[in-house]
């Protein structure tokens, strides 16, 4: 329950700022609560909940004592994971919190990992935090449990701090004498007036802490402080001032006026909408060098909506009953994003945000404002709304050092083009405009999702420390870029990058990859108009391979489907879309469309090492049509006297369950496998991990998930091939010795994670990493499974990795 091994992964509501905390308002909120509940769990789970708003603490957790066991269990928690209450016990002579009991007093510790004491419970979801305060709660001298308050950062409590924590104990214990009491005698009105007079007496005794706690609170309030939380799109970190990026014009302020001149009215229309054409052509040109393979044809669809006349002759009815230009415009505006937004298909959403990116231009035009430029001071954080192409185009990358939407999501076009120029970014962000103003101090977290305005200088020192040693570690990673993923007993494997983009190949190149072990075509197919052609497809194709410079290149065959569907296939709405019509089941029921993609990999493959992947077969059916469509390509190929590699590898991604129990037929089919971890864990396990109620039981170290891959790779290596992984698993540092050691020979992820996986392949040695995958695949819990995987990285030295990258 002690541990924490980095900064704050968990969302959690903005907490009370250390040093300002209200004894008397924390025993003032328990009165009430008791005053609620005559429930002992559920007085005790809204306990925890105040005391760590109040103490400005992430975890707050009660564990009571069998004292005739001698064991503590956990019975209530904030901030650790709640399916641990009652599963998690310890001896008193195990832990920190063992410990607290032992010595029957409170136990301090910043750094609890490092502590001989501590211990670790997968379970809790606790290797997120640092610091450890543990106070006893008692009663008459009598041990009963301990008080834990557990923080992201590393903070040591003030001695005013620990104070009111060893009062609200001595509280909580005669909450639970009080409670236990009125469980079994609830009809006793003595018992209960006893127990009010007692809550009365000690807020009274603590109310000499409450005045210079509110003079530290209101000082606090005055700078504005908050953390927000969000989705975290781009990793790393970013400590600036504010640039808040406001749209030049808004609709909001457009009035409905009207006028009796329509015709100059529509002659301004007119002149708005070639004003905004002649900008869309210099977009075109200001965007083009950034994303190689973004379709620029979306500029062509901005032009289409200006020249789309259902679109012009509403506007135009509307000046003609009488508006003035600038409020027909919005109406008309308003009814095409009405409309967009009742339509449930996700690609509809980017819909709306071009829609409104045409709207606001021909809008200012038709007010007569020059198009913004955005000049950025250096280390500025970029927050607004959300982000047009327009507004990509206008911003000076080079200045920033991160950026916050209030909308969007990880795949959105902003987060795409701050990906690909490594810019930490936190996307849906609740309350963010409201909070947030010009010039303000921000740190983004773009590893957990977490912002904090204007931070505290104790949470500014923490972060400014693991920058420090975040920038300095990858300092000393990137020192590997050229070397082996090689273990010291000479068991190699291939570090691939997993790219979406071409911007990526520099990346790839950067953090040492020996090729790409996925390239996701679906991109330029999402952002096209219509289906990209054979040429087109083939020039980006060509690009990839040439730009690996004849390292290996794996170029997976087209993945639609579920959240992503290009605009231009009109599909009915499924009620479970991940388990319908996608992936390879799309790309066999439209032969032409497919032979196409085909047709360009297997020219592209005359220029490099090139290999075809098929994603999510689950079937023999599956993957020998899909050979025989390939098979027909080449002959087509052949007829037109092209030039194409008809010996080209081809392999098939596991991603299904049905393709592990039939991977010993599958791998005759194919010469390789590639293990999607991603789906595949999903529907192992049933879970949705996108589902935050049941997200925590998406667990790449379940025991079933580890005997899928391991039967997968046998059945690979007893048919003399070779086996990858292409999931997220495979960047995973807690997964890395496991997957050595059920012997993996290719490992592809984003090339970030490649310095750090690579770290821990040359650190263990073959024949270990195969006695712990032999262990833990023997056994059958999530927790004996991570408790010895984390034992195992201690003690081979390789625990900070954890620490800075789990």
């Amino acid at each position: 329950m002690e541990a924490e091994t980095r900064k704050g992964r968990r969302s959690r509501p903005s907490r009370a700022k250390p040093g300002r905390t209200h004894a008397f308002t924390v025993l003032e909120d328990v009165s009430a609560i008791t005053a609620r509940s005559e429930d002992l769990k559920e007085t005790l789970q809204r306990i925890v909940e105040v005391v760590a708003e109040r103490m400005g603490t992430e975890v707050c957790s009660l564990y009571i004592l069998d004292p005739r066991a001698q064991r503590l269990t956990l019975w209530a928690t904030t901030g650790l994971e709640k399916s641990a209450i009652g599963k998690v016990t310890m001896r008193v002579e195990e832990g920190l919190t063992g410990m607290v009991i032992e010595k029957g007093d409170p136990v301090m510790v910043v750094d609890a990992i490092a502590h001989p004491r501590y211990k670790y419970f997968p379970e809790t979801g606790e290797e997120k935090y640092h610091s450890f305060v543990g106070v006893p709660i008692a009663e008459r001298a009598t041990p009963m449990g301990v008080l834990v308050v557990q923080t992201l950062r590393r903070r040591r409590f003030s001695g005013h701090e620990m104070r009111v924590l060893r009062a609200i104990a001595v509280q909580v214990g005669g909450i639970i004498v009080q409670a236990r009491l009125l469980e079994d005698l609830k009809s006793k009105e003595k018992e209960r007036r006893e127990y009010r007079r007692r809550m009365v007496a000690a807020i009274k005794r603590l109310q000499a802490y409450e005045k210079t706690a509110e003079r530290t609170d209101a000082a606090a309030r005055g700078r504005g402080q908050a953390r927000l939380a969000g989705l975290p799109a781009v990793p790393g970190f970013g400590h600036g001032r504010v640039h808040l990026l406001q749209p030049p014009v808004s609709f909001a302020l457009v009035e409905e006026r009207r006028s009796d001149a329509p015709e100059a009215e529509r002659e301004r229309f007119w002149r708005a909408i070639a004003e905004s054409a002649v900008e869309l052509e210099s977009l075109r040109g200001r965007l083009a060098t950034r994303l190689p393979e973004f379709d620029w044809s979306i500029i062509d669809a901005h032009r289409m909506m200006l020249e789309d006349r259902s679109f012009t002759k509403k506007v135009e009815e509307m000046i003609a009953d009488g508006l003035v230009a600038e409020a027909a415009l919005k109406r008309v505006v308003d009814e095409y994003l009405d409309a967009f937004e009742r339509m449930s298909a996700g690609y509809l959403r980017d819909r709306v945000v071009d829609m409104k990116d045409v709207g606001l231009r021909i809008l200012r035009n038709l007010l007569g404002i020059e198009e913004p430029e955005h000049p950025l001071a250096k280390d500025s954080v970029l927050v607004a709304q959300e982000l047009t192409l327009s507004d990509l185009s206008m911003i000076e990358h080079q200045h920033l050092c991160a950026i916050v939407l209030a909308t969007g999501g990880v795949t959105s076009h902003a987060t795409i083009l701050a990906k690909s120029f490594e810019i930490p970014t936190v996307v849906g962000v609740e309350h963010l405009t409201e909070t947030v103003h010009e010039g303000d101090e921000l740190i983004v977290d773009g590893n957990s999702g977490v912002v904090y305005v204007n931070p505290a200088a104790d949470v500014t020192r923490e972060y400014e420390r693991i920058d420090r040693e975040y920038r300095a570690f990858n300092r000393e990673l990137e020192s590997l870029r050229n070397l082996p993923a090689e273990s010291p007993d000479g068991r190699r494997v291939s570090m691939y990058a997993n790219i979406g983009l071409l911007a990526d190949l520099m990346f790839a190149h950067r953090h040492g990859a020996e090729g790409i072990g996925l390239y996701r075509t679906e991109f330029p197919f999402i952002t096209y108009r219509e289906f990209p052609d054979e040429e087109e497809q083939y020039l980006l194709y060509a690009r990839l391979v040439r730009g690996m410079e004849g390292r290996p290149v794996t170029i997976r065959t087209l993945d639609v489907g579920a959240d992503k569907y290009p605009g231009y296939m009109r599909l009915p709405r499924e009620e479970n879309p991940f388990l319908g019509w996608r992936s390879i089941r799309i790309s066999l029921e439209m032969p032409d469309l497919f032979k196409v993609q085909l047709r360009a990999i297997l020219r592209a493959g005359t220029l490099g090492r090139l290999r075809l992947l098929f994603p999510m077969i689950s079937s023999l059916e599956e993957i020998r049509r899909a050979k025989e469509l390939l098979e027909e390509a080449k002959e087509e190929l052949r007829r037109e006297g092209r030039d194409f590699d008809a010996n080209m590898p081809i392999g098939m991604m596991v991603e299904t369950p049905s393709a592990v129990w039939l991977a010993t037929r599958l791998i005759r089919e194919v010469d390789f496998f590639s293990i999607g971890t991603n789906d595949l864990i999903q529907y192992l396990l049933a879970v949705d991990r996108n589902n935050r109620k049941v997200a925590q039981l998406y667990e790449p170290l379940h025991p079933a998930v580890l005997s899928a891959i391991h039967e997968t790779v046998q059945a690979a290596k007893g048919a003399g091939k070779w086996a990858g992984m292409c999931g997220e698993m495979a960047a995973d540092p807690l997964c890395t010795i496991v997957l050595l050691g059920l012997g993996l020979d290719d490992l592809s992820m984003g090339p970030f994670f490649i310095p750090v996986i690579k770290r821990i392949v040359r650190s263990v040695s073959y024949s270990a990493a195969r006695a712990i995958a032999r262990d833990v695949t023997s056994m059958g819990t999530v927790k004996e499974v991570k408790g010895y995987l984390f034992d195992s990285m201690k003690s081979l030295g390789l625990i900070e990795l954890l620490e800075m990258y789990h």
